[in-house]
């Protein structure tokens, strides 16, 4: 999976901004300084999170992968047609839910959930579960919108992050300027309803039309190479801490297909959808025991009825209790923690 231009934009105007500590987490993870001087560069997902990474390490800054759109003073137009379609929007509504649909185009792997509660609008990141170091990449995500939010001045009521920090659950003074939770079950963050539906005075209707259509022919053409077990897999990442609720009828509506001609299709791909849906599980349960979650927060993440049943499944998936397979995760960090130091 990769990230495209506009996100490598953000690293050129976090370079601008601190060039020495860039340059410094470039030479550790492997990215050439000569590409700075290219705008339209694709970098894998990896890549991007080793980024991240050691710059939490450089910047002191255990949010760093939160603060990091204010940070690089992230603007929509540094994603061109997928941040001007924010832009010139009707509101904020409108707005959302295009960077939902096209969010791929930016960020592979991660999607936009926008749910609306009774005295808010909450948006929650969430990434795919092949994904190493998953929390981390919510936050980018997160932080990306959150700077595409502040940059027409609306207010944000607070940030959730799943990030374990040395620091204080909330920070009064966050450099988004509201609370930022850490240590939560989900990576979101919260807006009033009010400015949701507040009229753009920039809204041009017919400009959000035109680079939709865009958006939407780059959005079918990285579609296309997705095989269809894929495509069903994103879909259930849709589900967060709602797993439980999973079933092939609705799978099949979203992807427009009848429930008969789903199974068959998965079947010429050697698949059917309960094995699509029990590898997600297992990619989800060890992406959170790897974060450091407790069985009992996965087990209720993922659907259980209680965490004895979670543990007898993972066990029967794995031949490991969920406990090892967190000591092994462990000694591997810091085995590649020891070869990265020694480099």
């Amino acid at each position: 999976m990769n990230t495209f231009s506009g996100v490598w934009r953000c690293i050129q105007r976090l370079h601008q901004i601190h060039p020495y500590e860039v340059e410094t987490i470039f030479q550790r993870v492997g990215i050439a300084k000569s590409l700075l001087t290219n705008q339209n560069v694709s970098i894998p997902v990896e890549i991007l999170l080793n980024f991240v990474i050691d710059a939490q390490t450089v910047f002191k800054d255990e949010l760093v992968s939160i603060n990091f759109g204010r940070m690089a003073q992230v603007r929509p137009n540094y994603g061109e047609a997928f941040g001007l379609v924010f832009v010139y929007s009707k509101n904020l509504q409108q707005g959302l839910k295009l960077l939902q649909s096209f969010i791929n185009t930016e960020l592979e792997g991660l999607n936009f959930l926008i749910i609306e509660e009774k005295n808010h609008i909450k948006i929650q990141s969430v990434v795919d579960p092949k994904i190493k170091n998953p929390s981390i990449y919510e936050n980018l995500g997160l932080s990306i919108l959150a700077s595409f939010i502040r940059s027409k001045r609306f207010q944000i009521k607070q940030i959730n992050t799943k990030t374990v920090t040395q620091i204080d659950d909330i920070k009064e003074k966050s450099v988004f300027n509201c609370p930022v939770f850490t240590s939560c079950e989900e990576t979101s963050l919260l807006i009033s309803k009010k400015n949701y539906l507040k009229k753009n005075s920039l809204s041009n209707p017919n400009l959000v039309n035109y680079l939709s259509t865009i958006l939407e022919a780059k959005a079918n053409n990285m579609t296309s190479k997705i095989s269809l077990t894929e495509k069903v897999e994103r879909l259930m990442n849709n589900y967060e801490n709602h797993f439980n609720l999973i079933n092939i009828q609705d799978v099949s509506i979203h992807l427009g297909l009848s429930k008969n001609s789903l199974r068959n299709q998965l079947l010429k791909e050697n698949t059917t959808f309960r094995k699509v849906l029990n590898n997600f599980k297992l990619s989800k349960s060890k992406n959170l025991l790897n974060e450091g979650l407790s069985v009992k927060v996965i087990s209720y993440q993922l659907g259980y009825a209680d965490p004895s049943s979670f543990v007898r499944w993972f066990i029967g998936q794995t031949d490991l209790t969920p406990s090892a397979y967190k000591l092994l995760f462990k000694v591997k960090v810091l085995a590649d923690l020891h070869y990265r130091q020694k480099q």
